[in-house]
């Protein structure tokens, strides 16, 4: 009897949850500096054309999602813009954004 319950507790030690446990760490933060190029307000995609992101990514013009509805909405093409770059599994979006000087 013993054993039966050691082998269920084992089992469920190395169930699919436990793995997915170990993904919900945080974001991965990196700081970016760049200037809104255009806005998609359905999807919440503001198109950046940012300097380089150290240890991210180089220097490009991309959409970033901006999940916060209240930041998306003081935003505006031509702003120049400082902003971090959350980075967590296969999810990336920007946050934190601050207007800057050209």
């Amino acid at each position: 009897m013993a054993c039966v319950v050691l082998m269920l507790a084992l089992v469920g030690c190395a169930s699919p949850r436990a793995t997915d446990a170990a993904k919900t760490g945080p974001a991965k933060e990196y700081p970016m500096h760049g200037e809104i190029m255009k806005l998609d307000p359905e999807g919440h995609v503001a198109t950046i054309k940012h300097d380089d992101i150290p240890g991210f990514m180089k220097a490009m013009t991309m959409g970033y999602q901006v999940k916060d509805p209240a930041e998306f909405s003081k935003l505006k093409a031509g702003d120049a813009i400082n902003a971090t770059v959350y980075v967590k599994d296969d999810d990336m979006w920007v946050g934190n954004i601050q207007k800057a000087a050209k």
